[in-house]
């Protein structure tokens, strides 16, 4: 005779059959298996049936910005199979919408024109800039923690061997960009002493034209190398749990497409790259240091590796961190999942001033840095000093950089823009303006000098830029200013700068109107925390040790470049650099075992918006009917068809969380199938209850 083990509770039943349920604990017949003496192992039940496996390959890569397909190349040029997962329904994450650089210290280019790029001086730079309150110049870490350390030290000896990689290959066709001025690009912080004004660290994928190309072009390489070398690019896939084996190795990923739930196996490893949480509403309010805006991600960036990678232990680090860039306000409001940011404030006759009046900042400098400022704290208002500010600008300006972001081309008056023929009635309008978004900002206000205050401030500005220095803030005294952010005119053949101009990144506001003002606020390019990597890209477990087969790169990580834009390119740059680095240790990684155990698959049946609390609904799960009801906000789904007469439970009526068949009168508890009362002279039998998950707005039922 067979012996029979129930997975539930251990009881040993010997029959050639199982028994229809276990007599010791009630376990339905499919929870035993045939038992050998040997205990069983491995996650999940023992005995239940290994996870049937939709599709597999050497490595799972998450996403399809320039971090994974960084990723997806490296392993497959290495000779791995490679199958890339793509939450949206089209490729390309947020770098598609960037410009594309990608900062590279030590590249090529640089060699070429003879430019000198030590080791040494780069990780002073980015240390400093980095970590400026851990800064320690002469330790031997430079005052930072041995493992922030490892990961410049590994950004800097693998960066310009990625490039050249990628280059090599055939999936990237590079270039250095040369600015207006004629030579290459300087860094963001060019006047710290660390920087030493080295000049060509950023790069840009060159188009076929040979000229300077851009995120769209980025992607369409990669892409097009992608496809001719095997890599399968699934777009509608969403990564939902990473896959544990019984060792608590990677080995694969449960992946939502459509209405079903997919199972992938990793042979070898999983590498995220699939972006920041900028559109997480609830981590960007628990995380984030003050109020945010709109930006430039992607929409599908919801920081879903967060909650996959803390699931299974990951450590988190920099969560309060993002690439920043100031956002049109009005426009996030009209479209938030759109590209609202303004990067560069061109023009000279332009100025940014805050509730107060005041200017706050040097307009010039770059946009993460610029953006910080929004971060005011009044200890005496209890308010967000500067969450919103004021682009102040003339028809000068307005004129000669029409078309370039955020200036409107002329003729053109997008809602955002206000416009007046006078400063005081400038101020008025956006007075006005203000008080028509209050539903939005908390009733942020203009203080009650504003008008005053903008007034004496142009006038200020005005004096400066005809001396050609700015006392309050020595815009143009740095050569970022000058080169990056401000620029020739868009409309060609215009005299500029002026011959008589004593620093070009200044010219006085017209004596007339019209003027015109622009509200803008913190927005992100993305975040840039998350789970912690070490040199290698392996994401570390909250112990300390890398979790095996799982590693992470670009804006999805606790970002090696902390808060900092070192230069043009600082997000792509270190996310195709560890995306390099995850490929080229994950195709090193011994293959796992996938012994992962389950009893159902789930299939989508409806959508949360369907069910109100306290309702209920028939849905078919394949050719089942299934009660589906919403209990104090929890969904919990049994059989429909009464175990008496056959009555449909959806008929009938829902008192709390029991259904009443409208047959007979029996009655079951909706959130265990339990029968609670029969009817008149008759006994009722417990019905099947269904796991339930919900991704997203979905509604997903388990089929065993």
């Amino acid at each position: 005779m067979k012996k029979w083990k129930c997975t539930v509770c251990g009881y040993i039943h010997i029959g050639e059959k199982p028994p229809r349920k276990c007599p010791q604990c009630g376990a339905p017949r499919k929870k035993f298996v045939l038992w050998t003496g040997e205990e069983t192992s491995g996650m999940g039940e023992a005995g239940s049936l290994i996870m049937p496996v939709d599709m597999e390959a050497d490595i799972l890569v998450v996403g399809t910005g320039a971090a994974a397909f960084s990723a997806a190349v490296t392993a497959r040029a290495n000779g791995a199979e490679v199958i890339m997962l793509e939450k949206g329904t089209s490729i390309g994450g947020t770098t598609i919408r960037s410009g594309g650089g990608f900062w590279i210290p030590n590249n090529r280019f640089q060699k070429e024109l003879g430019i000198e790029d030590r080791k040494e001086d780069a990780l002073r730079y980015m240390a400093r800039y980095s970590f400026p309150h851990l800064y320690v110049p002469d330790d031997p870490t430079l005052g930072l923690p041995q493992h922030d350390y490892s990961l410049l030290e590994a950004f800097y000896d693998k960066a310009s061997e990625m490039v050249s990689f990628m280059e090599q290959t055939g999936a990237l066709r590079v270039i250095q960009e040369i600015n207006w001025t004629g030579w290459p690009q300087v860094d963001y912080q060019d006047h710290l002493p660390e920087n030493k004004g080295i000049r060509g660290r950023t790069l840009f994928p060159r188009d076929s034209e040979g000229k300077v190309g851009y995120g769209y072009e980025m992607i369409r390489q990669f892409e097009e190398w992608a496809r001719d070398h095997g890599i399968q690019i699934l777009p509608n896939h969403r990564a939902t749990r990473i896959l544990l084996n019984g060792k608590g190795e990677v080995c694969g990923l449960e992946v939502s497409s459509g209405t079903e739930v997919r199972i992938f196996k990793a042979r070898k490893a999983v590498i995220f790259g699939s972006g920041g949480y900028s559109h997480n509403k609830e981590l960007m309010l628990n995380f984030q240091r003050g109020p945010h805006f709109g930006g430039c991600a992607a929409p599908t960036n919801t920081g879903d590796f967060i909650i996959l990678a803390t699931e299974i232990g990951a450590k988190l680090g920099n969560m309060a961190g993002a690439f920043r860039a100031q956002s049109i306000f009005e426009s996030v409001l009209a479209d938030p999942g759109g590209s609202n940011n303004v990067f560069y404030i061109p023009g000279d006759s332009v100025i940014l001033v805050n509730k107060y009046g005041n200017r706050f900042v040097n307009e010039k400098r770059n946009y993460t840095d610029r953006t910080m400022t929004h971060f005011v704290w009044d200890p005496q208002q209890a308010e967000w000093t500067q969450m919103l500010t004021f682009l102040i600008f003339d028809s000068r300006t307005a004129t000669l950089w029409q078309g370039f972001p955020p200036y409107p081309i002329q003729g053109a008056e997008p809602s955002y823009l206000i416009k007046a023929d006078t400063l005081d009635e400038l101020a008025e309008a956006i007075e006005a303006r203000l008080d028509s978004l209050k539903g939005h900002t908390g009733g942020f206000a203009l203080a009650p000098d504003f008008k005053d205050n903008l007034k004496k401030t142009v006038e200020r500005f005005n004096q400066f830029a005809l001396n050609g220095k700015d006392e309050d803030f020595q815009r143009g005294d740095f050569a970022y200013d000058r080169e990056w952010t401000t620029f020739p005119p868009t409309i060609p053949g215009q005299e500029w700068p002026s011959p008589d101009s004593k620093n070009y990144t200044m010219h006085p506001f017209s004596d007339s109107g019209p003027y015109y003002a622009i509200i803008l606020s913190a927005g992100t390019l993305d975040t840039n925390g998350g789970p912690v990597i070490n040199e290698k890209a392996q994401v570390m477990h909250v112990r300390g040790k890398p979790i095996p087969g799982l590693y992470g790169a670009g804006n999805c990580i606790a970002s090696p470049t902390a808060n900092a834009y070192w230069g043009g390119g600082s997000t792509i740059g270190p996310a195709m650099t560890f995306g390099y680095i995850a490929g080229l240790n994950a195709v090193q990684e011994p293959e796992k075992v996938f012994d992962l155990k389950t009893t159902a698959r789930y299939v989508k049946v409806a959508s949360t918006g369907e069910l109100e609390p306290g309702t209920m609904k028939k849905v078919m799960l394949e050719q089942v009917p299934v009660l589906l009801a919403n209990i104090d906000g929890t969904f919990y789904a049994i059989d429909d068809t009464c175990s008496h007469r056959g009555g449909s439970l959806s008929q009938g009526t829902l008192q709390g969380k029991n259904v009443v068949c409208p047959k007979h009168g029996a009655t079951f508890d909706v959130t265990t199938g339990k029968a609670v009362a029969s009817g008149k002279k008759f006994q009722v039998r417990n019905l099947k209850s269904y796991p339930i998950k919900i991704q997203g707005s979905d509604v997903l039922l388990g089929i065993e």
